[in-house]
């Protein structure tokens, strides 16, 4: 493997550029929208695609990539980039803050890092694997770790429905979870979303159908911080999964509580 520090430098320096870009934009400029309103999508989607495409064919001009805004571009490497350019747009379109930039590097199907940059909170989560995962807040570099809350009932949860368009499904899956827990709330970033469980912020994240560029920062960054991943079944997940698929139901705990299955929705 090539000097994997190079790998976190450049990643958390390209999320950090792009993130800049994109606070600007929020700031000062109304988003071009288009799209379905399940699938919106902002001219400033693609001018964060394009920074960071152009920045990874610049200095890793072999890696494979995949973006949600481009697809996969593969060059039959062991290096696989994963990138969610702009992930939260529909809050980004609505001024609310909670978007982000997540950058995931994974090599020979596992993840290697993962960087999670959310501009306008001026906070940056990275993970690198058997290495932990940190938290930049305000220019302080702490350690991060999950929660030492065991009990549901008093565990704040994020239930986001992702990709799914099944609302009834949805409807059942809240309804399950909600009246065991202490309170359920929804970002609108699930690259955020995962970094709350890993800060201890939240107890689970649970998500339907999502994509891959959604979540391969966030879920390593779980389970460096001490998290599990598991399907609705409560088995683990295994790395090579998340390749495999285009979309996952997915929860991500603080390795203390126990969900309820939802094998059943």
């Amino acid at each position: 493997m090539d000097n994997p520090n190079k790998f976190l430098k450049f990643a958390m320096s390209t999320a950090r550029k792009t993130g800049q870009k994109m606070a600007y934009y929020f700031r000062k400029k109304e988003p071009v929208i288009s799209g379905a309103p399940s699938g919106i999508k902002t001219f400033y989607d693609d001018i964060a695609d394009d920074m960071i495409k152009k920045l990874i064919e610049k200095h890793f001009p072999t890696h494979s990539y995949l973006t949600e805004e481009t697809g996969m571009v593969d060059k039959k490497s062991d290096y696989l980039w994963i990138i969610d350019p702009l992930d939260g747009t529909s809050n980004f379109v609505n001024h609310n803050p909670f978007f982000s930039i997540s950058i995931a590097l994974w090599h020979k199907g596992e993840p290697l890092l993962g960087v999670i940059e959310v501009p306008i909170l001026q906070e940056t989560f990275t993970a690198f694997r058997g290495h932990g995962a940190f938290h930049y807040d305000g220019g302080q570099k702490k350690r991060a770790r999950v929660s030492a809350i065991s009990s549901l009932s008093n565990s704040y949860l994020i239930f986001c429905e992702g990709g799914e368009r099944n609302k009834s499904r949805i409807v059942k899956i809240f309804r399950d979870l909600y009246p065991r827990t202490r309170e359920m709330r929804k970002l609108g970033s699930a690259a955020i979303e995962l970094s709350w469980v890993a800060l201890g912020r939240s107890e689970a994240y649970v998500s339907t159908q999502i994509h891959l560029w959604d979540i391969a920062a966030g879920v390593l960054f779980v389970k460096e911080a001490g998290g599990h991943l598991l399907h609705f079944d409560g088995t683990p997940y295994q790395w090579a999964e998340f390749l495999k698929s285009k979309k996952f139901d997915l929860a991500a705990t603080n390795s203390k509580i126990k969900l309820p299955l939802l094998r059943g929705v």
